[in-house]
């Protein structure tokens, strides 16, 4: 994996100047994705394109890229012909547990306070959950109290309602939800959540092709689902590289620790502080959030709705 910063605008929207991102030589890239690739004449000189649909057969060894701002520059496979794919590295847009395992790496040699937190407490899990409601209801469950009791108190809802799904929540209500401890506000978050999967206002899936900002958008506009809950989502469940929850606690006191401040960093603190870490701030905040629980003797209890490990809230 290695880092890139982009210099023109040749793929504006997607890319400004300025921005930074991370490749790898682990993903083979496919139409539609974007790649860094060294110029085929200039040497120490990286391009990003976007690997499209040649004009005519090319072969499998090679790709066609095209510019995504395509009239503000000529300089793309139209006037430098197929690039050879084994010299193309796919822009990270997704983590999956190899672009984890490299970006960890990739930090850890950059910045001494991660090595240290990894030399001492271990490499973090590639900790995710599965894209969809259940994990939309237990985020809700999760604010503001810990893993444990969100993962406790979303058990009980998955027995009361014979399976968690927008229909089950709907049949249950709210006062079935509240006989089993949901807190009132709570409650009413849910119901109203299941009822926007339900008659198709909300849906879930397609929140897997928005942006970052975007879906973060149509999440928060959802009642119930703030900053954090979005954040959480996000980053755990549809595997955003860059995604950073500055209003989670055991992040803010994590990286207190991790980078031996004398306080608890506030949000805009946290936010400076991972300026370092951009693109790949969701691995940052793995590492830091498994230091944070293993300080404490403390493990990332499995996912109820699936099995797996969640990352974050203390």
């Amino acid at each position: 994996m290695k880092r890139f910063r982009v210099a023109e605008d040749s793929m504006r929207p997607a890319l400004q100047p300025g921005d930074e991102i991370v490749a790898t030589d682990t993903r083979r890239p496919s139409v539609g994705d974007l790649i860094v690739f060294p110029h085929p004449g200039r040497d120490d000189f990286w391009m990003v394109k976007r690997v499209a649909d040649p004009p005519e057969p090319i072969g499998h060894e090679h790709i066609w890229v095209m510019s995504d701002n395509a009239d503000a520059t000529r300089a793309d496979s139209r006037t430098l012909g197929p690039i050879p794919i084994r010299s193309a590295l796919a822009v990270v847009d997704r983590l999956d547990a190899t672009t984890f395992n490299e970006a960890t790496d990739l930090l850890s040699s950059e910045d001494t306070a991660l090595a240290e937190a990894i030399e001492r407490f271990g490499r973090p899990g590639f900790w995710h959950r599965q894209p969809g409601l259940r994990s939309l209801i237990l985020l809700i469950l999760e604010q503001q109290v810990s893993l444990e009791s969100g993962a406790a108190m979303y058990r009980r809802l998955d027995q009361t309602a014979e399976g968690v799904s927008a229909s089950s929540i709907i049949r249950i209500g709210i006062d079935g939800m509240r006989s089993i401890g949901v807190t009132r506000q709570k409650a009413g978050y849910l119901h109203s959540l299941a009822l926007l999967v339900a008659d198709g206002t909300l849906d879930i899936e397609s929140l897997a092709s928005l942006s970052a900002d975007d879906a973060r958008s149509r999440l928060i506009s959802i009642r119930g689902i703030g900053p954090w809950t979005a954040d959480a989502y996000l980053l755990s469940g549809l595997l955003h590289p860059d995604v950073y929850p500055v209003g989670d606690r055991a992040l803010q006191v994590g990286v207190g620790e991790v980078l031996g401040m004398t306080h608890t960093p506030g949000e805009g603190e946290l936010e400076l502080a991972s300026e370092p870490w951009r693109p790949i701030r969701a691995v940052a905040a793995r590492i830091i959030w498994h230091a944070y629980l293993s300080k404490r003797g403390r493990t990332e209890p499995p996912d109820p709705t699936l099995g797996h490990a969640p990352g974050g809230k203390a």
